[in-house]
């Protein structure tokens, strides 16, 4: 069975929840005998991972005509190789599934969240996604999505796989002195609203709280994400840019606080890794969080600063006493990779 598989920028070394998705995925789905060929950004490509073929491709370096042109070569690319199934992650490359399907090749959609929510884009980017969200929903034989909170999961091409984690055999000790979040600098992050806490409680968010870290970068630079950066500077907030490895387990290890802020996600990735190192965390209460099943004192009202900045102030009379959980079980039963690539798998050979 060959696959190939289009919609993600490239890996290993790229951030973003598709691309951490793919990167975890598709090593097993290879080391179950699946013949898988990634494609891949040429822009984004630093080293080429073992074990999975990659096809890298050229694109336009700019937010809106990116991913078109990058689809646009990935088409040709599948329509000479034929292969048997292919895999689209996002509902704005979904735009290709009726090519695919005129083709010959069976097309699996994994519906990864509304991007069209997303506040980089404008109106007209919004109703393109819309559009490509129909037209994926439409022409693809099945349908992945990683949660029920996406309404698409009532489709009945619809399956439910979440995103996963590796566990962790290190704890957090839930004593560090430093605040800690992680992502892309765009808006509904959230990371703003976390900025914004922190002017409200001028001595600092907790007596035992010294320092706030914010790893990440933007994909495009952007005004937002320039005053977010100055912003953050300013402040005094460490911005250490996108971290992996030892560099991020070791902020996850000794961090007091992890905070998740976002106002729109599909199954964030960082949530996860947080709960499998053990940490304090404080997560803004939408509905793809509060799937994951945090403590309620975890969760705080969604773009709410002043509720942020309380949950913060231990002078405050809603301050929280954030608990230390093992959740090790939960992560285990819902969110195994290997588990998550079984049922992948599954859903490749129903076709």
């Amino acid at each position: 069975m060959k696959i190939s598989v289009v919609g993600l920028r490239g890996f290993p070394n790229v951030q973003g929840g598709i691309e951490t998705h793919c990167k975890n995925l598709y090593f097993r789905l290879v080391k179950m005998g699946l013949d898988i060929t990634v494609y891949g950004r040429k822009k984004y490509r630093v080293s080429d991972p073992s074990d999975v073929k990659m096809v890298w491709l050229p694109c336009i370096a700019n937010q809106h005509f990116e991913t078109i042109s990058y689809m646009f070569f990935a088409f040709f690319h599948i329509l000479f190789n034929k292969p048997d199934i292919v895999h689209i992650h996002g509902i704005g490359p979904a735009f290709f599934a009726p090519l695919f399907r005129l083709i010959g090749c069976k097309v699996v959609l994994t519906h990864h969240g509304a991007d069209y929510k997303r506040c980089k884009w404008g109106f007209f980017a919004k109703k393109i996604l819309r559009v490509g969200e129909r037209i994926g929903i439409k022409f693809s034989n099945n349908i992945i999505v990683l949660n029920k909170s996406n309404p698409i999961s009532e489709n009945k091409k619809s399956a439910i796989i979440p995103n996963g984690v590796e566990l962790s055999s290190q704890k957090n000790n839930g004593q560090g002195k430093f605040i800690f979040a992680m992502g892309r600098f765009v808006k509904e992050k959230g990371f703003s609203d976390l900025l914004d806490a922190i002017c409200l409680n001028p001595d600092g968010p907790d007596s035992r709280i010294h320092r706030i870290i914010i790893a990440g970068k933007a994909d495009h630079c952007s005004k937002y994400s320039r005053d977010f950066v100055e912003k953050a500077k300013r402040l005094g907030v460490e911005l250490p840019g996108f971290v992996h490895g030892e560099a991020k387990e070791k902020l996850l290890l000794e961090c007091g606080l992890f905070v998740i802020p976002s106002h729109h996600e599909g199954l964030p990735f960082t949530l996860l890794e947080a709960m499998s190192y053990g940490c304090r965390i404080l997560a803004s209460d939408i509905p793809e969080h509060r799937e994951v099943g945090l403590p309620e004192e975890c969760y705080f009202p969604c773009g709410d600063v002043k509720a942020l900045a309380n949950c913060l102030n231990p002078d405050s009379p809603d301050s929280r006493i954030f608990p230390i959980a093992d959740y090790d079980s939960l992560l285990r039963e819902k969110y195994d990779w290997d588990k998550i690539a079984m049922r992948t798998a599954e859903v490749y050979k129903s076709l």
